[in-house]
């Protein structure tokens, strides 16, 4: 059965506390902690993950950074958060040449 919408999440830098203070809240989710990184993901119906990234962000400090990428197949859109120094910032990225643009950088190199 096909997915329509689709988050997937990744934050590193979590100390302990940061860590089981961001699992908690991402309980809707289902997330996989190594270390200091926390990986979460949800792939089904609809969710209201702008709101649950606001609430996210009072939980991380400035030296935590992630990206989250959130994939609407209905609307064929996708939008990339990319949190780093205490704010995040949100674009809008082509969903037919995603790949292309999450792997730009490796090609200038």
């Amino acid at each position: 059965m096909p997915h329509d919408f689709r988050v997937y999440g990744h934050l590193v830098g979590l100390d302990p506390d940061r860590m089981q203070a961001c699992t908690a809240h991402l309980a809707a989710y289902e997330c996989e902690a190594d270390g200091n990184v926390l990986d979460f993901l949800h792939e089904g119906g609809f969710v209201d993950v702008d709101s649950d990234l606001e609430g996210l962000l009072p939980l991380l400090g400035p030296d935590i950074r992630g990206v989250v990428d959130i994939i609407n197949h209905q609307d064929w859109e996708m939008f990339r958060v990319t949190i780093a120094g205490g704010t995040m910032t949100r674009a809008r990225i082509a969903l037919d040449n995603a790949l292309d643009t999450a792997y730009a950088s490796e090609r200038r190199s």
